[in-house]
């Protein structure tokens, strides 16, 4: 397939972030994060269509991307990404190349929504976010079904819609993304019964922030 440059200049965005926070990052990780940052996205009103690339939910619902797949190996080839005991990191060379991408308007603008998804993690354990996450509208779907289908169709969507409309009343003047994908994440987190698994009984109009 085609190497996608937004899935390119994520993933190494994605990486570096989560090397301050951690000191490198799982190609799992990755993923999780780039769909938070396009979760983000749709929050400020931007359809999925716009965000470059498209993800699908596995069988133990967590987000896929076969285009960040194919970024990530790419720059592990070229040597742009290095393998380390903490994860993924960037090479010097792969640091070079993301101040390059990173100049360009094109994706100057998915900044925030990538900084603010990784900035969850100080608040919130890295792994925390990923179990948060497994509880999104479109995921859990994707879990009762047991199937692996692209996310954010009409399917999930009302749904998720609904919750983006509570946090923007909760936090109406956030100036960091940071902020409303903490307080959505934490509101995720209390529909998990304790072990990362979803209460059956919990409904999505239940929120109330």
């Amino acid at each position: 397939m085609t190497l996608s440059p937004d899935a390119v200049f994520d993933t190494l965005t994605i990486t570096k972030e989560l090397s301050v926070v951690s000191g490198g990052a799982t190609e799992g990780e990755i993923s999780l994060f780039a769909y938070l940052s396009c979760l983000l996205s749709v929050y400020e009103g931007n359809p999925p269509s716009e965000w470059g690339y498209q993800f699908s939910a596995t069988h133990s619902a967590a987000p896929y991307s076969e285009s960040l797949a194919s970024a990530v190996e790419e720059l592990k080839i070229s040597s742009l990404l290095v393998e380390s005991p903490s994860g993924l990191q960037l090479s010097n060379g792969g640091l070079e190349e993301w101040h390059q991408y990173a100049s360009l308007g094109r994706f100057q603008a998915r900044m925030p929504y990538l900084t603010g998804a990784c900035g969850s993690t100080l608040v919130m354990p890295l792994p925390a976010v990923g179990e948060s996450i497994s509880a999104e509208p479109s995921l859990r779907r994707a879990l009762e079904l047991s199937s692996k289908r692209e996310l954010l169709g009409e399917g999930g969507r009302e749904t998720l819609m609904e919750h983006f409309r509570a946090v923007s009343e909760a936090v109406p003047e956030a100036d960091d993304l940071m902020i409303p994908a903490v307080v959505w994440l934490e509101y995720l987190s209390t529909t998990l019964d304790g072990v990362g698994k979803i209460r059956p009984s919990e409904e999505a109009d239940d929120w109330a922030v």
